[in-house]
């Protein structure tokens, strides 16, 4: 169920778009949160769904998402990183494997201290979304094997 969960936010946090709720329903707990843990955020704005609120702002130029439960208990958040950034070994291997894929985006997942990285890769129609560890491995997240 976690995992089901955590692949929900993932794909929210890639840019796909869900149905939103009220906003004006946001748990006071959650904005008090949010507040807390990301003093000096600009440009807030929340989108709320069935199963958690999501806050997208920006902080130290850079765009962030923050995914709250609905008991506004900080999850997640997620920002977009230069793939360079990544360790080198999974550099490496993403440039051997997936030599005819494009690199849309790189996200650096943060949940609860434990970060990983997200790699969406594009060649034509294909997509594939591959998981990196602290540690350099790497695995298909979601998508098409190749």
């Amino acid at each position: 169920m976690k995992k089901l969960f955590i692949a929900t936010l993932l794909v929210v946090a890639m840019g796909s778009s869900a149905f939103a709720l009220d906003v004006n329903k946001i748990s006071y707990k959650a904005k008090n949160n949010f507040e807390a843990q990301f003093s000096g955020a600009e440009n807030v704005t929340w989108t709320l769904r069935e199963t958690y609120a999501k806050a997208s702002f920006t902080i130290e130029e850079q765009k962030v998402d923050a995914f709250f439960s609905t008991e506004g208990d900080l999850i997640a958040f997620s920002r977009k990183i230069d793939l360079k950034k990544l360790p080198l070994s999974a550099l490496q291997k993403i440039k051997k494997d997936y030599s005819t894929f494009t690199v849309a985006e790189s996200i650096e997942f943060d949940e609860n201290g434990e970060k990983s990285y997200y790699v969406s890769l594009e060649d034509g129609a294909k997509k594939q979304i591959l998981q990196v560890s602290l540690y350099g491995s790497v695995s298909i997240y979601k998508g098409q094997k190749k």
